[in-house]
């Protein structure tokens, strides 16, 4: 019995270190993709990381690396992954696989996204469309001072409140997105208190989103401080505009007022980023933003692809707010 014992041991440390030897030895690029991507398990990960490695070997500039971290992105399947600079920000390659396209989908304008959508020097905007109705054009934040970026929100709320308005325009239909924490934070006393919505893991976990006294606080962390005014009442009457162009992060801002009371959605179904990007430095000079994790809202339904509308309106590129069908839609629901 002792001899057989002894040989059971020393089989399966031979075969021990047999698997160990024979172990892949994946790239660290290659590796961190593999343990961040929502769709990890949908990947056959040796074979990226062969070709991956045959692709970038001897290849030293971020432009001699690019077909390799092009072929890593697209291997993803994942239409939000990019790998970007961490110098600027800027992007050194996005997905440009196949991306499966929805019943109706409406293709956006490049132009317009290049010009409008994309335009850095666009601000904030707030107004009173009529005695008691708010308008609040939030649009895209890209990386800066949280707080501060919050307030100009938070400020435009305090502003109108202080004017009256107990009916509300949000317009996210030019918000491509970027960082959702100052959206979220300025919006809170709009959007209600408690449990917000949020995102899901590829391990099934419950990443919460929740508004405390005003704050937000993102998978239980403090965005940043805020103070807990305007009051404003769950009566108070909200409607959301959205289009072809609300995208990523403005899209998961979008979500927190769905299940809201006295909430209408008006416009098109969004873009359709509905997952959370990871920033991980994967280099001295580059981050692999890829998803993570996909978004869901108070009731906890899971938003796979675009967000929907409740009353669908084409948007309209360039015209005055007056002439804007899917603001004069707003403002006769929130009149009623």
């Amino acid at each position: 019995m002792k001899k057989i014992l002894q040989f059971i041991l020393i089989f399966v440390a031979l075969h021990s270190c047999k698997a160990q030897s024979g172990a892949i030895e994946f790239h660290p690029i290659v590796l961190k993709a593999k343990e961040t991507s929502l769709f990890s398990s949908q990947v056959d990960w040796p074979e990226v990381n062969q070709k991956f490695k045959a692709l970038i070997a001897g290849q030293q500039s971020i432009d001699e690396l690019k077909p390799g971290l092009q072929y890593l992105i697209n291997s993803l399947g994942d239409k939000h992954g990019v790998f970007r600079s961490t110098k600027d920000y800027s992007i050194v390659v996005s997905y440009t696989g196949e991306i499966k396209r929805t019943e109706g989908y409406i293709k956006p304008d490049s132009e317009f996204i290049n010009t409008v959508i994309n335009d850095i020097s666009a601000v904030f905007e707030y107004q009173l469309l009529e005695n008691d109705i708010g308008y609040l054009k939030v649009l895209g934040i890209g990386p800066g001072d949280v707080k501060a970026q919050a307030d100009f929100i938070r400020n435009g709320l305090i502003a109108l409140k202080a004017k009256g308005v107990d009916k509300w325009i949000v317009d996210l239909r030019f918000n491509g997105g970027g960082n959702m924490e100052p959206m979220i934070s300025g919006l809170a006393p709009l959007i209600g208190e408690g449990f917000i919505g949020g995102s899901i893991n590829a391990a099934g976990d419950l990443l919460p989103f929740e508004i405390r006294n005003g704050e937000f606080y993102n998978y239980n962390r403090l965005a940043c401080t805020m103070d807990a005014n305007p009051k404003i009442a769950t009566s108070e009457k909200v409607v959301v505009l959205v289009s072809r162009y609300t995208t990523s992060s403005g899209e998961m801002t979008a979500i927190t007022f769905k299940g809201r009371e006295n909430t209408l959605f008006i416009g098109e179904p969004s873009a359709g980023y509905t997952t959370g990007n990871g920033y991980d430095p994967v280099t001295d000079d580059l981050a692999l933003v890829i998803s993570k994790n996909i978004f869901i809202d108070r009731n906890k339904v899971i938003y796979k692809n675009r967000v929907g509308v409740d009353e669908a309106i084409p948007f309209q590129h360039r015209v005055a707010l007056e002439d804007d069908n899917q603001i004069n839609s707003a403002i006769h629901w929130l009149k009623e």
